[in-house]
């Protein structure tokens, strides 16, 4: 389920998008409305997060792993696409088992939701924007299924191939910036073997 383009990448912008055009928020109602489903999408964030932590817990795999501070880090986003190059890792590595790994991984992702939670909230009580409120819940929902601790501990995808520990770091930016690369690699194939069958 991961790598390539996938539509549900970009319903949360078509959302954005219908809700600023259609939606009157001078409406007391809608903004209240807006607000309920970013509770609610927090909620099942939250109850998802806490059967990942006790499945985790009984993971009584006794598996090994070497990994350094930065195999335990989620993926920034924005990286590759301001042209920043993630420095070369030289701290040490650590020895974890596979549950222990896994917790170090659920709590980065947690913090991490948990200032992405902040900031939107912070946008919408200094400007009264809500539509970053729907699209983050969306956001963080459409793409569970990409997640490998939701892949290995709720979908029970085996910890193979691209689950093998430690986790490849991708974003959904990342998926969609290496869609259109692959889309422009085969264009440039078919015109060299264009090209060549007109030899």
């Amino acid at each position: 389920m991961s790598g390539g383009f996938k539509f549900t990448m970009i319903i949360p912008l078509l959302v954005g998008l219908v809700m600023r055009n259609s939606v009157d928020f001078k409406n007391e109602e809608n903004i209240q409305w807006a607000r309920r489903f970013f509770v609610f999408g927090k909620a099942i964030e939250l109850i998802i997060y806490g059967m990942l932590y006790f499945r985790i817990v009984g993971n009584k795999s006794e598996d090994t792993i070497m990994v350094s501070e930065k195999d335990l880090q989620p993926p920034n986003p924005l990286a590759k696409m301001l042209g920043v190059e993630e420095e070369e890792e030289n701290s040490p590595k650590e020895k974890l088992s596979h549950g222990e790994y896994d917790l170090r991984v659920l709590m980065a992702e947690f913090k991490q939701m948990v200032m992405q939670t902040f900031f939107v909230v912070l946008i919408h009580v200094q400007w009264g924007v809500p539509i970053p409120m729907v699209m983050s819940v969306l956001m963080a929902l459409l793409n569970k299924p990409d997640n490998a601790l939701f892949r290995i501990y709720i979908l029970q995808h085996s910890p193979y191939g691209d689950l093998k520990r430690p986790f490849k770091k991708k974003s959904a930016l990342d998926n969609l910036m290496g869609a259109a690369t692959k889309k422009q690699k085969k264009k440039k194939e078919k015109g060299r073997n264009g090209k060549k069958k007109r030899k």
